[in-house]
């Protein structure tokens, strides 16, 4: 089953809270831990990880803190992932055993499925943007069901 790691999880959320603000108006650590319920080191952790990959700033003094690195709606959640997960979704078939490959390395029909899904679940990722998710949750649902089809169930 793929699995999304709690550190992105709450990246998400930090970040999600940081887009809905003004774009110069930082938020401190103990300010995010304490809106967004994460542990104060682990979001400091966070912050410091998206920030080495320009998706937030730091910003010094006594109003300092966080803020976005570049503009909502140019962040995809794909880009998030990449940071937080590295390549959560990639083919497991070069993993199936640590001692040898599963011997179907020649003809396998089933690579192509784990393949195609990996392509448009990351297509799908990188078309997301923190823009996107700022507002409820029932409008984002609406939103991604109409703007990603493909999350919107069989085609007809």
């Amino acid at each position: 089953m793929m699995q999304i790691s709690s550190k992105t999880e709450y990246g998400l959320r930090c970040l999600i809270l940081l887009a809905r603000r003004s774009s110069d108006e930082a938020l401190s650590i103990p300010e995010i831990s304490q809106r967004e319920s994460v542990p104060r080191y682990y979001a400091q952790q966070i912050m410091l990880k998206l920030g080495r990959a320009g998706l937030v700033k730091s910003i010094r003094g006594t109003q300092g803190g966080f803020i976005l690195g570049k503009p909502a709606a140019e962040i995809s959640v794909g880009a998030i992932m990449r940071v937080l997960e590295g390549m959560p979704f990639q083919d497991r078939c070069d993993h199936f055993n640590k001692k040898a490959d599963c011997g179907h390395r020649s003809e396998c029909s089933i690579r192509p499925i784990w393949q195609v899904i990996s392509l448009r679940l990351w297509e799908a990722l990188d078309r997301i943007t923190l823009q996107q998710l700022i507002a409820d949750e029932k409008t984002v649902s609406r939103k991604l069901m109409k703007e990603l089809p493909i999350l919107s169930g069989p085609a007809r």
